[in-house]
């Protein structure tokens, strides 16, 4: 989906950043977060990826609601959330927090594991 993406920071105060909308492919995902590269300490909770989703008839470019995190702040390269109930729309907010100007991530959103629930 969205390969290696890099994050740098400027300066230590948090940054927010949303990816575009996209349709759902089935009623529930796995959505998977590679960190290939990162200078912020484990556990600082320096880098969090929230999923958001919503119907295209919700008014504008509100984040939706939130259905699951990426818990980033763990060690390892690989991460997972499992979101149920998706409405029709999908996105991203990534939340950014180094302690020191240069400190930064490069990370890639693999292409999600669609799924439905067995009736």
């Amino acid at each position: 989906m969205w390969m290696n993406t890099q994050i740098v920071a400027l300066n230590t105060s948090t940054q927010t950043y949303y990816t575009p909308w996209f349709p759902k492919a089935a009623d529930n995902a796995i959505f998977t977060l590679e960190k290939v590269l990162d200078t912020i300490p484990t556990g600082a909770d320096g880098f969090t990826v929230t999923v958001f989703t919503k119907n295209r008839e919700d008014e504008g470019s509100a984040p939706g609601t939130a259905v699951g995190t990426l818990n980033t702040a763990l060690a390892g390269g690989f991460y997972e959330a499992n979101c149920t109930g998706l409405k029709e729309l999908v996105r991203f907010k990534i939340t950014f927090k180094a302690t020191a100007v240069g400190q930064g991530t490069i990370y890639r959103l693999l292409p999600p594991t669609w799924y439905d629930t067995a009736v």
